[in-house]
């Protein structure tokens, strides 16, 4: 084969095709229409998080002038839950207590958002326990439930000291694959997002998806080594289009914007230890049981507020 002037010509050819395919597949980025609630349900549960709970609900009021219906859900709390109830919504301007339906407490909440059209639930995690106290040991029934059956996006509250307010400063949309749900999590993220907040988006691959990855493309090729950073370049390219969107609608809104590919990810550290304020945002298709499993863990290991975007049909 020729190394000349020709053979340079065609390598330069090819490059030059390959740019213009990779710029035929990014296109023009789109604005996202931004999501903010307008009617709201607070779950109770009797724990240490209900402050936090109504905290958050009481902020989306004041930010948003959100309706709020509030239902406590804990179990045998048939008789005074509405007593309750009715107590937490005095904290809320405008809110309003409702019965709790009979049941298990995911039956309770299930209940009331088919009885009731909202489109955010609040639901206090690890549901009747302290947080203190369970720790990263579990994210609870209720919630592994609701993220099986809830079609409402749910915003999940963890920790007393991440109060809604101070975390919507930063705002992280985290996505473990390709996911037909990320553009309404991404609408929900920037609408949620305070004024000059931050807005990350997190393309995570945890380290054991990592390694099973570079397995087999070390076996299919080995004269080649799939590292960190190689794997990070590919993630960024397969999530072009949301990148885009995100990038053009926060700088649009007066958002700050950045782009955090992870791969080979080791789990975050103890949450107890964990001070900072932040939002998470996941998005969750429907059946979708690694992705759902793949959540359920980063609510068990996160100190912070985790708003989940359901693709319930």
């Amino acid at each position: 084969m020729s190394s000349g002037p020709e053979s340079g010509d065609l390598d330069r050819d090819v490059e030059e095709s390959m740019r213009m395919f990779e710029r035929s597949q990014v296109g023009s980025p789109t604005l996202i229409t931004t999501i903010k609630p307008s009617r709201v349900l607070l779950v109770l549960d009797g724990s240490p998080q209900d402050e936090t709970s109504v905290d958050a609900a009481a902020n989306l009021r004041e930010r948003f002038n959100t309706e709020t219906l509030v239902v406590d859900a804990r179990d045998q709390a048939a008789e005074g839950s509405r007593d309750e109830a009715a107590d937490r919504a005095k904290q809320i301007s405008g809110a309003r207590p409702i019965q709790r339906k009979d049941g298990e407490p995911y039956d309770a909440i299930l209940a009331a958002l088919n009885e009731h059209s909202v489109d955010l639930v609040i639901v206090p995690c690890p549901f009747g326990r302290s947080f203190e106290t369970i720790g990263t040991d579990s994210a609870g029934t209720v919630i592994d439930v609701l993220l099986a059956r809830c079609k409402t996006p749910m915003l999940v509250i963890r920790r007393e000291d991440q109060r809604l307010g101070p975390c919507t400063q930063d705002v992280s949309m985290i996505l473990g694959g390709e996911c037909d749900v990320e553009n309404l999590a991404a609408a929900w993220a920037l609408g949620l997002a305070a004024e000059s907040a931050r807005v990350t988006l997190n393309l995570v691959i945890d380290k054991e998806q990592f390694e099973n990855i570079r397995s087999i493309v070390e076996a299919l090729h080995p004269e080649e080594t799939l590292d960190p950073e190689k794997f990070s370049a590919a993630l960024t390219k397969t999530h072009h289009r949301i990148h885009g969107a995100m990038a053009k609608t926060a700088t649009s809104l007066g958002l700050r914007y950045q782009l955090r590919p992870i791969a080979g990810e080791v789990a975050p550290p103890n949450p107890l230890r964990d001070s900072n304020q932040m939002l998470l945002v996941m998005p969750l298709e429907a059946d979708d049981r690694f992705e759902q499993g793949f959540v359920q863990d980063r609510i068990r290991r996160s100190p912070h507020p985790v708003l989940i975007v359901t693709g319930h049909i």
